[in-house]
Formats: structure tokens, C-alpha cells, sequence
């Protein structure tokens, strides 16, 4: 099994879990994360050139969705958001540094890029799971500040 297909399993697993378990600010996670990775493919370069240079149309991509994230940080009630978006500026560094250290090998970028959305998958099953707890502590879990 290649890596993109576990990544895509992981990305079905998570985004299942927080559409159906979540609160609204886990099931919007989970539409911006598999919006993104929707547009990346389709945004990114053809395969033979992909990673080659800066792929710009996945740091237009990572860059609308750390605005939903920030957005979702400022909004939500949860913590959980302002990690993703932590990790988002991670990987929007990581596109600046292809700019300007450009003989990267593109191996190296691709992993680098890649490696932050495996963890944010992680973290939306961890916040989903935190979610039903909650629920079931308390029987209620806000998800909007007043």
C-alpha cells in the first residue's frame, strides 16, 4: 500500500469521524481538509514537473485553508484549530523555503510539505473524540464563543 493511499484512508477515517461525531467546528475542519486536498490535486503541477519548483497552486491552497483555521481559532470555542493553523504556517514555510533555497531536492519538499497534514488528520480524530466526551461529561459542548 503506497503512502497516498494510506494517506487518503486516513483522510476518509478522520473526515467520517468528525462529519459524524463532531461539533459544527470539527465537521467544518473536516470539509476544509478534504476541500484542500481536492484542490491541491487539482492546483498542483502535472507529475513529471510536480515538486520540481514551487508547486503555487497548493500554497494558495494551504493559505485559504489557514484562514479557515485562524478564523475557526478566533470563533470556535476549541483549541484545537490554532494547532492546525500552527502547523499550516509550518507548511507555508516550507513553500518559502523552496523559493529560496530552490536546489531542495523535490523529494525532500514533497515529504516536508506532507508531513504536516498526517498530523492535522490526527488532530481532528483527537478533537472529535475530546467532542464526545465532552458530551458525554457535561451533555453539552458549545462550539461558538458569545
Amino acid at each position: 500500500m503506497t503512502r497516498q493511499m494510506l494517506f487518503v484512508g486516513l483522510l476518509v477515517l478522520s473526515s467520517i469521524y468528525g462529519f459524524a461525531k463532531g461539533g459544527r467546528p470539527e465537521q467544518i475542519g473536516a470539509a476544509t481538509f478534504v476541500s484542500g486536498v481536492l484542490a491541491s490535486i487539482a492546483l498542483a503541477h502535472p507529475v513529471a514537473f510536480r515538486f520540481q519548483g514551487v508547486e503555487h497552486g497548493m500554497l494558495f491552497v494551504d493559505t485559504a485553508m489557514l484562514g479557515v483555521f485562524l478564523w475557526l481559532s478566533f470563533k470556535s470555542t476549541r483549541f484545537w484549530p490554532l494547532w492546525v493553523s500552527g502547523m499550516l504556517v509550518a507548511e507555508l514555510s516550507v513553500h518559502a523555503m523552496r523559493v529560496a533555497v530552490p536546489a531542495v531536492v523535490p523529494k525532500a519538499y514533497m515529504d516536508a510539505v506532507a508531513l504536516w497534514s498526517w498530523i492535522a488528520q490526527i488532530i481532528l480524530i483527537a478533537a472529535t473524540w475530546r467532542h464526545q466526551r465532552r458530551l458525554v461529561r457535561a451533555g453539552v459542548d458549545k462550539s461558538w464563543k458569545i
